[in-house]
């Protein structure tokens, strides 16, 4: 059985207008995906799709907390994450993607398959920097230690050749 089949959209029977869909993602839909950056995670997904006669336009909202660790000193985080982003589904001759929001469906296609765009938005939501809120709130251990191991005297060993170059400014 497709462990995905929750993720997917029957869109064929659907009438024109809007309708909502609400998806759940956790810790088993990520262990899925072979490279995830995201092991614990869970994930709320407000989906709404505007069928229309010659496209479909879902906009996607994705609310949760993900379990990760603090880049600046190794502590376990919690991080509140929120992302929104938005799918245009056109009817042509093949399935393929053209653009980045922009996916291609076959008339003869009749499921929207939603997984890898709900795997690629809620890492999209992630920070670029997943640090603690406070750096009170980091281990003082653990950045003492990277303090210490810092280098001071980074100016001191300048390669002679380099050193030249320092008067062409």
């Amino acid at each position: 059985m497709n462990p995905f089949t929750a993720y997917h959209i029957p869109f064929l029977g659907l009438k024109a207008g809007v309708h909502t869909f609400d998806f759940v993602i956790n810790e088993s839909f990520f262990e899925e995906f072979e490279y995830s950056e995201i092991s614990k995670g869970n994930f709320t997904v407000d989906l709404k799709l505007e069928k229309q006669s010659t496209m479909m336009v879902l906009d996607f909202s994705l609310e949760g907390k993900v379990e990760d660790t603090c880049d600046r000193c190794g502590m376990p985080i919690t991080l509140e994450v929120t992302h929104e982003d938005r799918l245009i589904v056109k009817y042509g001759d093949e399935t393929k993607i053209t653009e980045d929001e922009i996916l291609v469906v076959s008339q003869a296609e009749h499921i929207l398959e939603l997984e890898q765009y709900l795997y690629e938005y809620s890492h999209l939501a992630l920070p670029s920097r997943r640090v603690c809120d406070n750096e009170d709130d980091c281990d003082q251990d653990a950045l003492d230690l990277l303090d210490s191991l810092q280098d001071d005297d980074e100016d001191d060993d300048i390669d002679p050749r380099w050193e030249a170059l320092k008067g062409l400014k």
